[in-house]
């Protein structure tokens, strides 16, 4: 019993096997077709496409004072000014008039000072004390001055455009900053770089971006040591803040804009190479495709470098003048018989 049992399992599995045999002749003996593109030399270029938000490469926020209250607003959203130029002037009448105090007290105390050094029964004692007194009352004029220059006006220490103003004349104090200034004239673009792709972004790469129908040239200007955490509803993401520097005049972008940017990642120039649509990805993570020869597709495993959404470097494993099969299907096979 046990004989035929294992006799019927050889049969079938002799008919199993004559089958695939003779599905993979049948698909060897019938003729595919398909399309086929050439092996060249040229250069294959792999970019980062992401978005991000123009800023100005200096910004500049001004507080204002919690206790002087505003004399002056002098500048409004919009005006250009330069390094030096005052945006604010404060009530300083309080603040003057303690420097007056102060100033009145310190020539007291020199005063005293000098009348008991021109008498004779002095003690040594008695001019210690003076002297202390002449030191505290220089200290405290000299604080009052200080706190008058602090707080008499703040000026601007760029050039660039007032783009917030948070404060108006009478005011004292603000919450957050009273004044804004950027230079537009320099700008670049700030984006963030998920996990994988912060590992192939590196200083000096060259970027296009581009907004509006128009391209600007740009280069990787910095990239923070530390990634951040956004806060979205559904799970913040974890992303790294890449900035890059706006090389040619942009007047047409404007600060906050969102804008494209393409950044090259990785190139090799005048090289083997193949569309990416002919790649093929053994079990063992291995490439491969199939170049034809003699009307067959042969299968041919190849070595590959830099490569992007279109196109792949090929090391080794194919030669210029090679047809390659672009989107070999499950038909296509190691011996396929084939016609382009």
């Amino acid at each position: 019993m046990k004989k035929k049992i294992i006799i019927g399992v050889v049969i079938v599995a002799l008919i199993g096997t004559m089958a695939a045999l003779h599905i993979k002749s049948k698909n060897k003996s019938e003729i595919t077709t398909v399309n086929t593109s050439k092996v060249t030399m040229g250069d294959v270029k792999d970019y980062l496409s992401t978005t991000g938000t123009i800023e100005s490469t200096n910004q500049q926020d001004y507080s204002a004072s919690a206790t002087t209250a505003i004399s002056n607003v002098n500048v409004s959203v919009g005006d250009k000014v330069n390094k030096g130029d005052t945006l604010l002037t404060y009530d300083t009448s309080d603040l003057s008039n303690q420097v007056a105090s102060a100033q009145i007290n310190y020539n007291i105390a020199i005063s005293q000072k000098q009348d008991a050094v021109n008498e004779t029964n002095v003690s040594v004692e008695k001019l210690k004390q003076l002297d202390d007194s002449v030191a505290l009352a220089l200290l405290n004029l000299d604080s009052a001055n200080t706190k008058l220059a602090q707080n008499s006006s703040i000026t601007s220490s760029i050039s660039g455009v007032v783009t917030a103003v948070n404060v108006v004349n009478g005011q004292t104090g603000c919450q957050g900053p009273a004044f804004v200034v950027q230079d537009l004239s320099n700008l670049e673009l700030v984006v963030q770089v998920g996990v994988y792709d912060a590992a192939n972004v590196a200083l000096g790469q060259a970027a296009i971006i581009s907004n509006n129908g128009m391209t600007y040239q740009a280069k990787v200007s910095k990239i923070y040591p530390t990634a951040s955490v956004g806060t979205a509803a559904s799970g913040g993401n974890t992303t790294l803040p890449v900035n890059l520097t706006i090389l040619n005049s942009a007047p047409q972008l404007k600060v906050n804009f969102d804008a494209n940017v393409n950044i090259l990642v990785a190139q090799a120039l005048n090289v083997v190479n193949v569309p990416a649509q002919t790649l093929l990805t053994n079990k063992n993570g291995s490439s491969y495709l199939f170049v034809v020869e003699n009307g067959k597709a042969v299968q041919k495993n190849v070595i590959l470098g830099v490569q992007s959404d279109t196109e792949a470097q090929i090391v080794s494993g194919v030669k210029v003048g090679d047809s390659v099969i672009l989107n070999p299907g499950s038909t296509v096979i190691n011996g396929s018989r084939v016609k382009d």
